[in-house]
């Protein structure tokens, strides 16, 4: 027998979403169906991003002392981040909270979305097959694979592509 917590009728099965977002055209489309889920359940929104200051994986203890040049455009990046994900959250038709993180996208996002007990993550997926997959990995698998919550995967809408 589990031992669940208790709910009743009226208990909304989510109430806390986080949607994760690189602000990419897949990212945009799982925005909208954040927001949606969000209106239908009143549930609270927190728009996520993972900024990696250290794109190819490369440990800290490798990577060679940043000048002043490569320091500041850090630094240019991380806020140009920040000011992006408050536009997204701003865009929304929903009070939304922005949450912007540094390191490795998967395993930040699983934290937060466990630190926060999050009942439903929102990603959009790339698609990548093959070498892609490989060679880029998939934030969006890992992700579900690793999730403390119900995660709904977004795919991007192809309206562009048809003709």
């Amino acid at each position: 027998m589990y031992n669940l917590p208790r709910r009743t009728l009226m208990d909304p099965l989510i109430q806390k979403i986080i949607l994760a977002t690189d602000f990419s055209e897949a990212s945009r489309d799982a925005s909208y169906h954040a927001v949606l889920l969000a209106q239908t359940y009143n549930a609270e929104l927190k728009a996520l991003h993972v900024f990696n200051p250290r794109p190819l994986g490369i440990p800290y203890y490798k990577a060679k002392k940043k000048d002043a040049h490569e320091q500041e455009d850090l630094e240019k990046t991380r806020q140009r981040g920040k000011d992006i994900l408050k536009e997204l959250a701003d865009s929304f038709q929903v009070k939304a909270e922005t949450i912007f993180a540094e390191g490795d996208a998967g395993p930040e996002i699983i934290r937060i979305a466990t630190e926060l007990n999050s009942d439903l993550l929102v990603v959009g997926t790339h698609g990548y097959t093959g070498w892609n997959r490989f060679a880029l990995g998939s934030v969006a698998e890992y992700v579900v694979r690793n999730a403390p919550c119900a995660v709904l995967t977004i795919k991007p809408n192809n309206r562009h592509d048809k003709k």
